[in-house]
C-alpha cells in the first residue's frame, strides 16, 4: 500500500525536528563496526541485469474455485477446494486460516472495535476423513483454527474443501462497494503461515500491506450477470455467456492471494508495455478526469517505465499481464498479485502536477514495485513490515533513478547523506532507544507493527526512514552493486517467503562485510544483526 505523499510527508517533517536529535551519538564511535559476526556467509554471484525470474519446478499449493458473484445481494460465494501439504518438520494437528473479510464493517473499514459479516462456511472437508468442524479465535474474529481429526505429517497431503459465502460491504476499501464498483480481495479464508513451531496469525492492520501467504496455483471460474467487466489476478482463458450470466475462467499460476475488481460502469484500455500485457480500468460515470486521455496515458508511461526499471534493477516480471485500476480507495493506492488498486484522488492534475511531484507516477511505481516485494518475495509484513514497504518505497527511487536527470534527484535530494548521514548516528549499546517516544522518526526500521507506539510512527519508520535507509545503503555500496544484491536477493528466495536475516546473509554474500560505511548503517538502523 502507499500512503499519499502529501499524508506521508506531513507527517515526516512534522516529526523531523525531534526526530534526529533522538538517536544523536550517545557513545563514543568506534574504528570497528558493531555488526555481530557470528554467522557463516556464503559468498553470491548476482544474476546479471534484467535477468529472468522462471517459475520453480517444485510443487505449490493448488486452490481451484468455482465462484459467483451477486451485486443484487452484494455478495461473492461458491465452492473452494484446496490441496496442499504440510512444508515444515512438525505434524500438524490443526490448521490456522484468515477470513478478513469479518473486519470490514458497513461505511466503517477496518473494524473498528466490532466485526464485519462473517464469511458463511459449510460442508468442510478433509479428503483424508470426512467434516470438520472449526471455531473463531476469542480474540480475533478473522482468525479460524479447524482441528484435524488426523494429524498431517511432515510432507503429508491433503485437500480441504468448503462453501463460503461472504458479504460485501459498502465502503471505499480494499474489500468493499463504492460508486459501482467492488473491490473483492482477501474474500475467502486462507491457510496462514506456519513458522517456527506456530501458525502466524499477527493482527489485521489498516495502514500497509498486513497479509502473509504461500505461493499458490489458482483455477478459478466466476459467474457475472451481463454487462460487468472484470480485472483481476491471472489471466482470462475462456468466456462463455448463457441468457444474462456470463462465466469466466482464470488461470493465475505462483502467485500468493487471487482478488478481483468488477464494476458495470468499467471502460478498459489495453496496451503491450514490453511483452506485458497491461490493462487499464476505470469507473466510466465517476472518473477520475473528464479528460481521461492525460491520466490513461500516464499511466502506461508509469506501468511501462516501472516494469523495465524494475525488470533490470530485480528481475523481468514474471507474468503475462498486470490489471490496473483507477477507483476509489482509503489510500494512495493498494496492491494484489497482478493487479493495483490506484486512488482516484491521485489522478487529479493538481495532485498530478502541483504537489511535490506527480502522484499518480510515484504511486503507481510503487505499487507495481510490490510486485517484487510482496509478490514475488514475500514476508511476514505484520513482523517485519520494513521488508514489504520500505523495500516497495526505495523501488520508487529505482523508478526515478532509471528515468534520471533533475527528475531523480527530486527524490533522493532529502534521503541522502548530505541531507542526514545514517552511518554518523551511533545508539547506546546498554540502552539503545528502538523508540524514544512517537516521534522517534529515527527508530530500527526493523521492528513488528506492535513494536510502534501508533500509525504515524509506523508510516514515518517504514516507508520514509526506510526508503532513507535504503537509499543510503545503496550510496554506500554503488548504485550497480546495490542493484545487483537486490536480484541476487529475489532469485534467492522467488516465490517464497524471507526474512530479515535472510535479506542480510545476501546482502553479505554479495557485498562482503568490508564496507565500513555500509557496517555503520545498519548497526544505527537495523536491530537484527547476522
Amino acid at each position: 500500500m502507499r500512503r499519499s505523499l502529501s499524508f506521508i510527508m506531513a507527517v515526516f517533517i512534522a516529526l523531523n525536528a525531534v526526530a534526529f536529535v533522538s538517536c544523536r551519538t550517545v557513545t563514543d564511535p568506534s574504528s570497528e563496526s558493531t555488526q555481530a559476526k557470528t554467522r557463516q556467509i556464503e559468498k553470491i554471484t548476482p544474476p546479471a541485469k534484467g535477468c529472468d525470474i522462471d517459475f520453480p519446478d517444485s510443487e505449490v499449493y493448488d486452490y481451484k474455485m468455482d465462484l459467483k458473484f451477486d451485486p443484487d445481494a452484494k455478495s461473492i460465494g461458491g465452492h473452494v477446494v484446496f490441496s496442499f501439504f504440510n512444508d515444515s518438520e512438525d505434524p500438524w494437528k490443526e490448521l490456522c486460516l484468515r477470513d478478513y473479510p469479518t473486519l470490514f464493517d458497513e461505511d466503517q473499514a477496518y473494524g473498528l472495535g466490532r466485526n464485519g459479516a462473517e464469511t458463511r462456511i459449510e460442508k468442510l472437508t478433509d479428503s483424508r476423513s470426512g467434516s470438520l468442524e472449526y471455531r473463531r479465535d476469542e480474540d480475533d474474529a478473522s482468525v479460524i483454527w479447524i482441528d484435524l481429526d488426523k494429524e498431517l505429517k511432515p510432507g503429508e497431503h491433503m485437500t480441504l474443501s468448503y462453501d463460503l459465502l461472504t458479504v460485501i460491504p459498502k465502503n471505499a476499501d480494499r474489500f468493499g462497494v463504492y460508486k459501482d464498483v467492488y473491490n473483492i480481495t482477501n474474500f475467502y479464508p486462507i491457510l496462514a503461515e506456519y513458522k517456527d513451531g506456530s501458525w502466524s496469525h499477527a493482527g489485521y492492520f489498516s495502514v500497509g500491506e498486513c497479509f502473509y501467504s504461500e505461493i499458490s496455483n489458482y483455477h478459478v471460474t466466476l459467474e457475472v450477470p451481463e454487462g460487468f467487466l472484470v480485472a483481476s489476478t491471472g489471466e482470462e482463458t475462456s468466456s462463455e455467456a448463457k441468457g444474462r450470466i456470463t462465466t469466466l475462467t482464470y488461470e493465475a499460476p505462483f502467485v500468493r492471494d487471487f482478488v478481483f475488481s468488477i464494476s458495470s460502469l468499467f471502460e478498459k484500455e489495453s496496451r503491450d508495455c514490453g511483452g506485458v500485457n497491461v490493462n487499464i480500468y476505470y469507473n466510466s460515470e465517476h472518473k477520475p478526469e473528464q479528460d481521461m486521455t492525460k491520466v490513461i496515458n500516464k499511466s502506461f508511461d508509469t506501468a511501462k517505465t516501472s516494469l523495465e526499471a524494475f525488470g533490470e534493477a530485480f528481475g523481468k516480471y514474471p507474468y503475462k499481464e498486470l490489471d490496473v485500476v483507477l477507483s476509489e480507495i482509503d489510500a494512495g493506492g493498494m496492491e494484489y498479485p497482478n493487479l493495483v488498486i490506484i486512488s482516484s484522488e491521485v489522478c487529479h492534475d493538481d495532485v498530478m502536477e502541483y504537489e511535490a511531484y506527480d502522484q499518480l507516477e510515484n504511486t503507481l511505481a510503487h505499487e507495481i514495485g510490490h510486485q517484487w516485494f510482496m509478490g514475488i518475495v514475500g514476508s511476514n509484513s505484520g513482523v517485519e513490515p520494513w521488508l514489504d514497504e520500505s523495500v516497495t518505497s526505495y523501488s520508487e527511487i529505482v523508478f526515478y533513478e532509471y528515468i534520471g536527470g533533475k527528475t531523480e534527484e527530486n527524490h533522493t535530494e532529502h534521503l541522502s547523506r548530505d541531507y542526514y548521514d545514517l552511518a554518523k548516528i551511533v545508539r547506546n549499546q546498554d540502552n539503545p532507544g528502538v523508540s524514544s517516544g512517537e516521534y522517534d522518526i529515527m527508530g530500527y526500521i526493523d521492528r513488528a507493527y506492535d513494536e510502534f507506539s501508533g500509525d504515524n510512527q509506523y508510516i514515518g519508520t517504514i516507508y520514509e526512514t526506510g526508503k532513507m535507509t535504503l537509499y543510503q545503503m545503496e550510496q554506500a555500496s554503488g548504485r550497480e552493486e546495490f542493484h545487483a544484491f537486490l536480484r541476487a536477493y529475489v532469485n534467492k528466495f522467488k516465490f517464497k517467503n524471507a526474512s530479515t536475516e535472510d535479506f542480510m546473509a545476501v546482502l553479505y554474500g554479495c557485498l562482503g562485510r568490508d564496507n565500513e560505511k555500509l557496517n555503520r548503517i545498519l548497526d544505527a538502523m537495523f536491530i537484527t544483526k547476522i
